[in-house]
C-alpha cells in the first residue's frame, strides 16, 4: 500500500493536518484521537466499497498509520519528560 494512499499529498501542506490537529490537543486528547482513529478504520474493516480486498487492506493501512503516529507520540512526549525531569534533577 502506497503512503500516498494512506496520507495523501494534500494533508501535507507547511505543516501536515494531523500535526496541527494534535498541537491544539492536551496530551490525553491526543492519544484519545489517535487511539480512536485507528479503532475507526479497524471497525469498519470490509465494510465499504464492497468490501473488497483492497478496501478492506486499505483500512488495515490506514489503522497502522495511526497506531504508527500513536506510538511517535508517545515516545517523543516521553523523551522530553524524561529531559524536563533530567533538568529539575540538575538544577535540584
Amino acid at each position: 500500500m502506497s503512503e500516498e494512499k494512506i496520507n495523501p499529498p494534500y494533508y501535507k501542506k507547511d505543516i501536515e493536518t494531523i500535526d496541527a490537529i494534535l498541537s491544539q490537543l492536551s496530551y490525553k486528547e491526543a492519544v484519545g484521537y489517535l487511539r480512536g482513529s485507528s479503532l475507526k478504520y479497524q471497525m469498519r474493516f470490509g465494510e465499504k466499497h464492497g468490501g473488497t480486498t483492497d478496501a478492506s487492506l486499505t483500512d488495515t493501512c490506514k489503522s497502522n498509520w495511526y497506531q504508527e503516529k500513536l506510538t511517535k507520540y508517545m515516545k517523543e512526549k516521553n523523551k522530553w519528560k524524561q529531559m524536563a525531569q533530567y533538568i529539575f534533577l540538575l538544577w535540584s
